[in-house]
Protein backbone atom coordinates (compact mmCIF):
# COMPACT_ATOMS: atom_id res chain seq x y z
CA UNK A 1 0.00 0.00 0.00
CA UNK A 2 1.22 3.40 -0.69
CA UNK A 3 2.16 5.64 2.05
CA UNK A 4 0.22 8.68 2.26
CA UNK A 5 1.72 10.60 4.68
CA UNK A 6 3.58 9.99 8.83
CA UNK A 7 1.87 7.15 10.09
CA UNK A 8 2.03 5.87 13.97
CA UNK A 9 1.49 2.31 15.25
CA UNK A 10 1.57 2.45 18.92
CA UNK A 11 0.86 0.15 20.43
CA UNK A 12 -0.57 0.14 24.33
CA UNK A 13 -1.42 -2.06 26.69
CA UNK A 14 -4.45 -0.59 28.78
CA UNK A 15 -5.11 -3.64 31.05
CA UNK A 16 -2.93 -4.86 33.69
CA UNK A 17 -3.62 -8.32 34.10
CA UNK A 18 -3.20 -10.55 36.95
CA UNK A 19 -2.04 -14.18 37.34
CA UNK A 20 -2.70 -15.86 34.16
CA UNK A 21 -2.94 -14.55 31.08
CA UNK A 22 -6.24 -13.50 29.22
CA UNK A 23 -7.12 -14.07 25.87
CA UNK A 24 -7.81 -11.49 23.48
CA UNK A 25 -10.81 -12.77 21.68
CA UNK A 26 -11.54 -9.72 19.59
CA UNK A 27 -9.79 -7.48 17.36
CA UNK A 28 -11.81 -4.39 16.20
CA UNK A 29 -10.90 -1.77 13.57
CA UNK A 30 -12.23 1.65 14.27
CA UNK A 31 -12.16 4.73 12.44
CA UNK A 32 -12.24 8.67 13.85
CA UNK A 33 -14.00 10.62 11.19
CA UNK A 34 -15.42 14.50 10.93
CA UNK A 35 -14.07 17.71 10.03
CA UNK A 36 -10.51 18.72 10.68
CA UNK A 37 -9.86 20.29 14.02
CA UNK A 38 -12.90 18.64 15.96
CA UNK A 39 -11.00 16.66 18.14
CA UNK A 40 -10.40 13.60 16.99
CA UNK A 41 -6.72 13.31 17.65
CA UNK A 42 -7.12 14.89 21.11
CA UNK A 43 -9.41 12.14 21.94
CA UNK A 44 -7.11 8.95 21.07
CA UNK A 45 -4.07 11.02 22.68
CA UNK A 46 -6.35 10.99 25.70
CA UNK A 47 -7.01 7.67 25.77
CA UNK A 48 -3.88 5.99 24.74
CA UNK A 49 -0.95 8.08 26.03
CA UNK A 50 -3.85 10.23 28.82
CA UNK A 51 -2.31 13.42 27.74
CA UNK A 52 -3.79 16.42 26.46
CA UNK A 53 -2.43 19.32 24.95
CA UNK A 54 -4.29 22.70 23.45
CA UNK A 55 -1.94 23.13 20.36
CA UNK A 56 -3.26 21.85 17.14
CA UNK A 57 -1.11 19.66 15.17
CA UNK A 58 -3.18 18.67 11.18
CA UNK A 59 -3.36 14.82 10.86
CA UNK A 60 -1.84 13.77 7.72
CA UNK A 61 -3.67 11.26 5.89
CA UNK A 62 -4.11 9.13 9.32
CA UNK A 63 -3.07 8.36 12.17
CA UNK A 64 -3.05 4.65 14.01
CA UNK A 65 -2.97 3.53 17.47
CA UNK A 66 -3.64 -0.16 18.89
CA UNK A 67 -4.92 -0.53 22.22
CA UNK A 68 -5.74 -3.72 24.27
CA UNK A 69 -8.88 -2.84 26.42
CA UNK A 70 -11.58 -4.05 28.78
CA UNK A 71 -14.68 -3.96 27.56
CA UNK A 72 -17.85 -4.65 29.71
CA UNK A 73 -19.22 -8.17 29.23
CA UNK A 74 -17.21 -9.04 26.35
CA UNK A 75 -13.37 -9.13 28.24
CA UNK A 76 -10.50 -7.78 26.78
CA UNK A 77 -10.79 -6.43 22.97
CA UNK A 78 -7.56 -5.46 20.89
CA UNK A 79 -8.90 -1.83 19.34
CA UNK A 80 -7.14 -0.34 16.25
CA UNK A 81 -7.84 2.77 15.98
CA UNK A 82 -7.41 4.82 12.98
CA UNK A 83 -7.42 8.64 13.12
CA UNK A 84 -8.18 10.04 9.62
CA UNK A 85 -7.61 13.18 8.53
CA UNK A 86 -10.63 15.97 8.07
CA UNK A 87 -9.76 18.16 5.28
CA UNK A 88 -11.69 17.57 2.04
CA UNK A 89 -7.88 17.23 0.36
CA UNK A 90 -7.76 13.61 1.71
CA UNK A 91 -11.11 12.75 0.83
CA UNK A 92 -10.14 10.14 -1.68
CA UNK A 93 -7.22 8.79 0.16
CA UNK A 94 -9.71 8.21 3.43
CA UNK A 95 -11.76 5.51 1.37
CA UNK A 96 -9.31 2.87 1.32
CA UNK A 97 -8.49 3.23 5.00
CA UNK A 98 -12.46 2.62 5.58
CA UNK A 99 -11.68 -0.91 4.69
CA UNK A 100 -12.10 -3.39 7.12
CA UNK A 101 -13.77 -1.06 9.80
CA UNK A 102 -16.31 -2.68 12.51
CA UNK A 103 -16.85 0.56 14.00
CA UNK A 104 -16.75 4.94 13.54
CA UNK A 105 -16.62 7.11 15.82
CA UNK A 106 -18.00 10.70 14.43
CA UNK A 107 -16.84 13.41 15.66
CA UNK A 108 -18.07 17.06 15.71
CA UNK A 109 -16.78 20.23 17.93
CA UNK A 110 -19.25 21.55 20.10
CA UNK A 111 -18.22 24.76 19.38
CA UNK A 112 -18.20 24.56 16.02
CA UNK A 113 -21.71 25.26 14.09
CA UNK A 114 -20.05 24.09 10.84
CA UNK A 115 -18.72 20.99 11.95
CA UNK A 116 -22.08 19.56 12.29
CA UNK A 117 -23.21 20.00 8.35
CA UNK A 118 -20.86 17.19 7.03
CA UNK A 119 -21.85 14.45 10.00
CA UNK A 120 -24.09 13.03 7.23
CA UNK A 121 -22.02 12.85 4.41
CA UNK A 122 -19.42 11.28 6.79
CA UNK A 123 -21.34 8.32 7.64
CA UNK A 124 -21.88 8.36 3.60
CA UNK A 125 -18.56 8.46 2.81
CA UNK A 126 -17.57 5.70 4.98
CA UNK A 127 -20.78 3.41 3.95
CA UNK A 128 -19.82 3.45 0.65
CA UNK A 129 -16.93 1.22 1.56
CA UNK A 130 -18.73 -0.77 5.12
CA UNK A 131 -22.41 -0.64 4.74
CA UNK A 132 -23.98 -0.78 7.63
CA UNK A 133 -20.87 0.17 9.84
CA UNK A 134 -22.40 1.42 13.34
CA UNK A 135 -21.88 4.41 14.30
CA UNK A 136 -21.39 6.35 17.47
CA UNK A 137 -21.99 10.33 17.33
CA UNK A 138 -19.10 12.03 19.70
CA UNK A 139 -19.76 15.46 20.99
CA UNK A 140 -16.08 16.91 21.57
CA UNK A 141 -14.92 19.89 23.63
CA UNK A 142 -17.87 20.03 25.80
CA UNK A 143 -15.75 21.66 27.82
CA UNK A 144 -16.11 24.66 25.85
CA UNK A 145 -19.08 26.79 25.52
CA UNK A 146 -21.61 25.24 23.40
CA UNK A 147 -23.02 26.45 19.63
CA UNK A 148 -24.65 23.53 18.27
CA UNK A 149 -28.13 22.46 19.94
CA UNK A 150 -26.39 19.28 21.60
CA UNK A 151 -29.88 17.67 22.16
CA UNK A 152 -30.57 18.19 18.47
CA UNK A 153 -27.74 16.39 17.32
CA UNK A 154 -28.57 13.30 19.81
CA UNK A 155 -31.87 13.28 18.89
CA UNK A 156 -30.60 13.03 14.93
CA UNK A 157 -28.34 10.35 16.00
CA UNK A 158 -30.99 8.18 17.89
CA UNK A 159 -33.06 8.67 14.78
CA UNK A 160 -30.77 7.41 12.64
CA UNK A 161 -30.28 4.70 14.46
CA UNK A 162 -26.13 5.83 15.87
CA UNK A 163 -25.01 5.81 19.14
CA UNK A 164 -24.39 9.55 21.19
CA UNK A 165 -22.13 10.65 23.43
CA UNK A 166 -20.31 13.85 24.97
CA UNK A 167 -16.77 14.14 25.83
CA UNK A 168 -14.00 16.25 26.73
CA UNK A 169 -10.30 15.28 26.03
CA UNK A 170 -9.09 18.48 28.05
CA UNK A 171 -11.25 16.94 31.18
CA UNK A 172 -10.58 13.42 30.20
CA UNK A 173 -14.59 13.31 30.36
CA UNK A 174 -16.02 9.80 29.02
CA UNK A 175 -12.91 9.30 26.80
CA UNK A 176 -12.68 5.87 28.13
CA UNK A 177 -16.44 4.94 28.13
CA UNK A 178 -16.37 6.19 24.34
CA UNK A 179 -13.74 3.41 23.75
CA UNK A 180 -15.56 1.13 25.11
CA UNK A 181 -19.20 1.58 23.20
CA UNK A 182 -16.64 1.39 20.29
CA UNK A 183 -15.22 -1.85 20.82
CA UNK A 184 -19.04 -3.09 21.97
CA UNK A 185 -20.15 -1.51 18.74
CA UNK A 186 -17.60 -3.36 16.85
CA UNK A 187 -17.66 -6.36 18.60
CA UNK A 188 -21.31 -6.31 17.82
CA UNK A 189 -20.47 -5.82 13.90
CA UNK A 190 -17.93 -8.53 14.09
CA UNK A 191 -20.24 -10.98 15.36
CA UNK A 192 -23.18 -10.13 12.88
CA UNK A 193 -20.69 -10.26 9.97
CA UNK A 194 -19.80 -14.05 10.58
Amino acid sequence: MTNFGPQKITTVEKVKTVGQKEEVLFHVKVILAGDGAVGKSSLLRRYVFDDFTEQHKMTIGMDTHTTLTRVPGLGLVKIHTWDLAGQPQWSSVREIFYLGSHAMALVFDVNQPETVKHLPDWVHECRKQVPNIPVLVVASKIDLPSRVPVDKIARWAKNNGHGYIETSSKNNYNVELMFEKLGTLGVNFVLKSR
